[in-house]
Formats: C-alpha cells, structure tokens, sequence
C-alpha cells in the first residue's frame, strides 16, 4: 500500500460528507475506508488489477466521490444498489459497470456483479484490499 498514488483525486467539498452519509443511510464505513476517501475522493490508484475468489484480472476504475455534482457518485450508486444488496456500500466503480463494495453483513471487500446481481469476495478488508492491487 506505500507505493500506491492516486490521480484525478476531488478535494470534498465537504469534510464532514461522509459522517454525514453515514448519519443519512444509518450505516458505519470502516475507518481505513472513510481515510482513504478523505484524502481521495473520486481518484483513481496506479495500480489497478486485482482478482476475486472467482475471477482473475479484474480492474479498479476509480473511487466513488463524496461531491454531490461529480460524475460517479457515492450517492447515486448507494440508492441503486440498496435496492439490490442493501447490506453493501460500493466505493469503487469498475469499468465495466460492476462496483467494488464493502459487505456490511460479512465485514470483507466484495465484488458486485450488476448483471446477475452477484458478488464475489475479494479480501478481508478495505486495507488488504489496496495492498493486493498490481499492475
């Protein structure tokens, strides 16, 4: 996680942004998460492949932005998917419409499939997470 940058990060607008989506959804985002959406909002990490108990190869995009006016947004997705797996909050998008999420119910980093509403686990944590990313 030392060697990970990020680009295209979006100062919040708000600091308090994300207590206060926590307070509006009554849920509680894990500490190393709310940290790293803090210093980067909306960015994109250099590092980008991960793989899933599943799958092999997958691909970050970028961090969900705590900015109401950006393009992909914590709020817009939240209420999309609670609709689908309410017990997941999504941080990250991937390029293919698939969203990286943290399992409220199982404490563990998960991959949402959007189209068989699925998901996979991907690691224990948001910090192991960031740590598996390579090239």
């Amino acid at each position: 996680m030392n060697d990970l940058t990020w680009k295209y990060v979006k100062e919040l607008e708000n600091k308090n942004a994300v207590e206060l989506f926590e307070d509006e959804n009554d849920i509680k985002i894990p500490t190393d998460i709310v940290e790293c959406i803090k210093i980067n909002n909306g960015g994109r990490p250099n590092r980008k492949g991960f793989d899933t108990e599943c799958s092999k190869g997958r691909v970050v995009k970028s961090l969900l932005s705590f900015n109401p006016e950006d393009l992909e947004t914590i709020y817009t997705i939240f209420d999309v998917l609670k609709k689908e797996k309410s017990e997941l909050i999504p941080i990250f998008s991937d390029p293919s419409g698939n969203y990286i999420c943290y399992d409220t119910l199982n404490k563990e980093m998960v991959l949402w499939l959007h189209e068989t509403n699925t998901t996979e686990k991907i690691s224990n944590s948001f910090s192991e997470f960031l740590s598996s990313l390579y090239e």
